[in-house]
């Protein structure tokens, strides 16, 4: 099983509705086993894929429905492993065809309990290199089931999605067509390779202090193949139509013609060799207008809209051509993902 993490440090990008339409690909056209875990504390993941209903049963008082928070709670109790009983909700009971682990809004709870864990990591604590670990056990705990986990994350550059990261094998960044997407590479590219260091330096010396141990646990020990940069994507950009097709607004033009540069500079340490720079290049989609809050509303992936969830006109041919872009990308980043190995 791959494990996947769809980030970026700028929200409003789209990115969990890529990362939820992606996944609903993989599933229900490419025959893939995909996990959906929601690990942003905001919910945006699980509020798109589950109904209504579904979500008042997981939050009410009293829930016996599992969420995200539910396997971690252990690690505030002092507790370096987590509840490993791995019960993610079935696709069967959603549209989007994947079995979900849900989001809670208390993983913010668990950022202190964790930045806490990366200063018992710096000390070569062996209970912190397991808190901070937290996610290779819940990775470790679902693999035989699912051919890839897509991890759907906040835009923080804090502790929970540090640790989230750590476990990963492999990175996706969907890009807004604004400066800010460009400052947010940056900003990842400075916060990975800090901690990546630091993470990397503790390692060799909790190893030498405490010989045979930290192999017996789920733990990363070695990150040269773990949070891999595979690839991105551009979104949210308006098109006109020109005489030679449809292209970008021109005060779209020059971002998109940054990105490739910014992204070569700031996350080439993070490249797998045997992809090149323009292999990065899932795909671009334009602004999707209506499809969006009417996907959101049926709580279906957008290659499914049809005419009972109020599709009409032009908005079949705007279907169309997001499932063809949807196609190319997901089948682009399957590319990625098997060349990375």
């Amino acid at each position: 099983m791959k494990s996947i993490a769809f980030f970026n440090n700028k929200g409003g990008v789209g990115k969990t509705t890529l990362a939820c339409n992606v996944v609903a690909y993989l599933n229900s056209e490419l025959g893939k086993r995909v996990l959906l875990i929601d690990a942003d504390p905001q919910c945006n993941a699980t509020q798109a894929v589950l109904d209504d209903d579904i979500c008042e049963r997981i939050y009410e008082d009293g829930s016996t429905e599992k969420s995200l928070y539910s396997y971690v709670k252990p690690l505030e109790h002092g507790e370096p492993r987590i509840d490993d009983r791995i019960t993610p909700l079935k696709g069967l009971d959603n549209r989007f065809g994947t079995d979900i682990i849900p989001g809670h809004p208390r993983l913010s709870i668990i950022e202190d309990t964790l930045s806490e864990a990366w200063a018992s990591v710096q000390a070569r604590n062996v209970g912190g290199y397991r808190t901070t670990n937290w996610c290779k056990q819940l990775l470790s705990s679902v693999e035989s089931s699912y051919d890839y986990a897509v991890f759907d994350v906040g835009p923080s550059l804090g502790a929970l999605n540090r640790s989230v990261i750590l476990a990963c094998d492999f990175i996706v960044t969907p890009f807004g067509c604004d400066i800010f997407s460009l400052l947010g590479i940056k900003n990842i590219s400075s916060w990975i390779s800090t901690w990546k260091l630091q993470y990397d330096r503790s390692i060799l010396d909790g190893l030498r202090d405490h010989p045979g141990v930290l192999e017996s646990y789920p733990i990363v020990i070695d990150t040269e193949h773990q949070f891999r940069f595979v690839g991105y994507s551009v979104q949210q950009y308006i098109t006109k139509t020109f005489k030679t097709g449809r292209r970008p607004v021109k005060s779209y033009e020059q971002i998109m013609r940054e990105i490739p540069s910014t992204v070569e500079t700031a996350m080439d340490f993070l490249r797998p060799t045997m992809l090149s720079a323009q292999d990065l290049e899932l795909g671009h989609i334009p602004n999707l207008f209506s499809l969006v809050p009417m996907a959101q509303s049926a709580k279906a992936p957008i290659h499914d809209l049809g005419n009972s969830d109020g599709l009409v006109g032009s908005q079949y041919s705007q279907v169309t051509a997001y499932t063809s872009t949807l196609d190319a990308l997901t089948r682009k980043l399957l590319r990625n993902l098997e060349r990375a190995g």
